[in-house]
């Protein structure tokens, strides 16, 4: 298993990584409370009667926007076996010193090894070394495994979006959690 920066990222090795989605069974539900003088916001998580699906298909536009990323020298990839394994495609944020990870990938065949510790620990130490205060992300209240796994590896939940997905209201089940580690 080795770590090292990633310089270019091709459709084919992206693809190769496999689908990328989950599979939950739980949620963490929002419960708001607004009166004149507070806004109280409590994130509980509850089990699903059915498990939520989310299979993400990234499409081109999106694959060329992180070869661009990746051509920042800021994203790392796990090889393993003598093939990618995992990779975190990041980028810096000059306007608030920070490094976002906009996307986070373990090969199924290759979870649960500690692989993604691993790697999430080395984007951390690499913001680190960079200058960088954080490492920031955004997942969604309905993977509940990523938010434990994020949780396990230091990061807290630092800011939630209700309606990023779609309008409160309209029976969409996924908010927006954004989730920050320190690098100081």
């Amino acid at each position: 298993m080795e770590i090292k920066r990633l310089t270019a990222l091709s459709g084919e090795e992206f693809h190769e990584l496999g689908v990328f989605g989950y599979t939950s069974m739980q949620k963490y539900e929002a419960i708001t409370e607004e009166t004149e003088d507070a806004f109280h916001l409590r994130l509980s998580l509850v089990q699903l009667k059915a498990p939520f699906i989310k299979q993400e298909l990234n499409n081109d536009e999106d694959i060329e926007n992180y070869r661009k990323m990746v051509k920042l020298g800021h994203s790392l990839g796990l090889y393993a076996d003598g093939r990618l394994a995992a990779l975190a495609i990041t980028e810096p944020q000059t306007w608030n010193n920070t490094l976002i990870i906009w996307h986070f990938q373990v090969h199924e065949g290759y979870r649960r090894r500690g692989f993604g510790r691993q790697l999430l620990g080395e984007v951390v130490e690499l913001a680190r070394r960079r200058g960088f205060r954080a490492v920031t992300l955004e997942t969604q209240n309905t993977n509940s495994a990523a938010i434990r796994f994020y949780r396990q590896c230091g990061f807290t939940v630092e800011g939630i979006d209700l309606s990023l997905y779609a309008n409160r209201g309209t029976g969409s089940e996924e908010i927006a959690l954004f989730m920050r580690k320190n690098t100081t």
